[in-house]
């Protein structure tokens, strides 16, 4: 029992003993000063009692009781009454608790013999209250509707904002739209009947600002059915200063300088002819002499695009301008691969592989789009920014070094998809590998969110990279604490409840912001209802046993020590008088 005993004023502990050992010295100076050995030992013995139970009193010792509450049932949105109705059949005593969003679970819960959750479940950000309960989560609600969506919510002018979802159990005839601001019809699909629907939409990309766009569901008589928002922030086009040397001409590159100065970025290019002999071309650029690669040269560009051929016969001197550039100036690095780089190693070698079989590659942002790709895999390892995946390996990613990014991917022979008509892929494959590993122009600041949209009075966790020893964050309500990375010090996180709907700000004292859209209640009930249970499935997984939940404790009665106390006080009275 002794090893259970707790305080429930533990954090007196301290000043409580300081101060009852002062009491006890001085009673003891006082005693031998006065009585000398004469009783001092019995006066002490009681003194010591009386005032332990004085500290037994403040610091009100517990124990942790046996005692359950039974069984209970937790409701949560969109519980089944049938189900409800069930399990009060077999469990007649069973207790009925209504679960509010961030507020505390009651000690009934906690305590509780077996907690039955029934509904959706409990908000991931509540989850933590249940841990070691012993908890069935009882899904009994089939997912229906909008319930994945991904697309990008920071883009710019002249990009197609593309959204990609999953629908399932749609009513056939229906239609989903995609509206702009203004409530126009951009694009449309319709819905098939099927159990579950992939589908996509987009819109152009014109003019800069924050936006909030809207997918609409209407029915066959064309009757609104569900309007839930996309927010959208939309930043003028940055056009890039890209240089790409060439060991020779090859199609992927012919292909990819159509497309990237279509996209109006800067390109310069220089392909080896013969052994002493350069071709250059320039696009959207003044003429600049490439003689070699040197750190005044690099300084021009945002990205260098170099094959692993040119790489490997580069001389010493050019590589260490090469990483010099990437660690200090921020310059990014991409490397064209072919089969001999997958074992290359050295200083601008910083991704690890591993060999597969396949010869072909299905992207799930491309579903039944089969790109080919080298017969590797980038390791997810310490410090990989992906940007394409498969689903269970990486086929194309960066890694930071210094203030600059090194990366490459698998896929080969990407020019094919233009070939095929597939132009649409090959544009959002290239415009996300340049995007993502070009240099970075001095943000200041660099945010993340956790979520795609923030709802009111919920916890909305973001992240901040800005090179401060204590960035000041405040909105509209009053300050932001955050926290400080341990590992990194530039990354600082935070999480704040929003109070109003619509755009928000977090500011800074620098000129940089960051907006983030807050939705009302009932956006995107289907798609936040899915999430909700997929995260209650998982939490609740391992079975924890019945009746070994957190046990409540229970304070001991404070007047067995009062009643010690008295005594001890009496006897130190009463001997002078014997």
């Amino acid at each position: 029992m002794i090893e259970n005993l707790t305080f429930l004023n533990l954090q007196w502990v301290l000043p409580v003993v300081i101060a009852a050992f002062i009491l006890l010295a001085v009673f003891i100076w006082k005693e031998w000063a006065q009585s000398g050995k004469h009783r001092f030992i019995l006066k002490s013995l009681l003194a010591f009692l009386a005032i332990f139970a004085l500290v037994l009193i403040a610091l009100k010792p517990a124990l942790p009781t046996e005692e359950t509450t039974g069984k209970i049932v937790l409701l949560t949105e969109g519980y089944p009454s049938k189900k409800l109705d069930s399990l009060k059949k077999e469990n007649r005593r069973l207790k009925e608790v209504e679960y509010q969003p961030g507020e505390p679970l009651s000690k009934e819960l906690i305590s509780a013999e077996t907690v039955f959750v029934l509904g959706n479940g409990i908000k991931e950000f509540d989850l933590w209250q249940l841990e070691n309960v012993p908890a069935v989560f009882l899904n009994s609600n089939a997912a229906e509707g909008l319930v994945k969506l991904n697309y990008e919510q920071e883009n710019q002018v002249g990009e197609n904002l593309l959204l990609k979802g999953t629908y399932i159990n749609p009513n056939s005839g229906n239609q989903l739209f995609l509206q702009g601001p203004g409530g126009t019809a951009l694009d449309s699909i319709i819905l098939n009947g099927e159990e579950e629907q992939q589908f996509q939409l987009s819109a152009e990309l014109k003019v800069a600002g924050n936006y909030v766009y809207s997918i609409v569901e209407k029915d066959s008589l064309g009757e609104i059915l569900t309007s839930d928002p996309v927010p959208v922030k939309v930043a003028e086009k940055k056009d890039l200063k890209i240089l790409i040397v060439n060991s020779f001409p090859t199609f992927e590159t012919k292909y990819l300088k159509n497309f990237l100065s279509e996209a109006g970025h800067e390109l310069v290019i220089r392909s080896q002819i013969t052994r002493d002999r350069f071709k250059s071309e320039y696009f959207n650029t003044d003429r600049i002499a490439i003689n070699s690669l040197s750190e005044t040269t690099l300084e021009a560009f945002d990205l260098l695009i170099i094959d692993a051929a040119t790489l490997r016969t580069l001389p010493k001197g050019q590589i260490s301008a090469i990483e010099k550039s990437i660690r200090t100036n921020g310059l990014g690095f991409f490397i064209q691969a072919d089969n001999a780089f997958f074992n290359s190693t050295g200083k601008l070698y910083p991704l690890k592989f591993e060999r597969v079989n396949n010869a072909e590659i299905t992207a799930p942002q491309w579903p039944g789009i089969k790109l080919t790709r080298f017969p590797y895999q980038i390791n997810d390892d310490f410090g990989l920014q992906t940007i394409h995946d498969t689903g269970n390996s990486v086929a194309s990613a960066y890694k930071l070094i210094g203030q600059g990014r090194i990366g490459t991917t698998v896929f080969s022979d990407s020019w094919q998809l233009v070939l095929e008509g597939k132009n649409d892929v090959y544009r959002e494959l290239w415009s996300q590998v340049v995007e993502q590993i070009s240099k970075k122009q001095n943000p200041g600041a660099e945010w993340q969110q956790e979520l795609m949209i923030a709802y009111q009075d919920e916890p909305f966790d973001f992240q901040l990279r800005i090179d401060e020893d204590s960035p000041d964050l405040k909105t509209n309500t009053g300050n932001i604490p955050v926290i400080q990375h341990p590992a990194f010090p530039e990354v600082w996180t935070g999480t704040i409840w929003p109070r109003e709907t619509g755009w928000n700000s977090i500011e800074q004292d620098t000129p940089a912001t960051f907006d983030f859209y807050v939705a009302e209640e009932n956006d995107w009930s289907s798609l936040t209802a899915f999430s909700t249970q997929q995260a209650n499935e998982f939490f609740f997984a391992c079975p924890v046993t019945a009746g070994q939940g957190h046990k409540p404790l229970e304070p001991l009665n404070p007047l067995y020590f009062f009643v010690v106390f008295l005594l001890c006080i009496g006897g130190l009275w009463l001997e002078p008088k014997l």
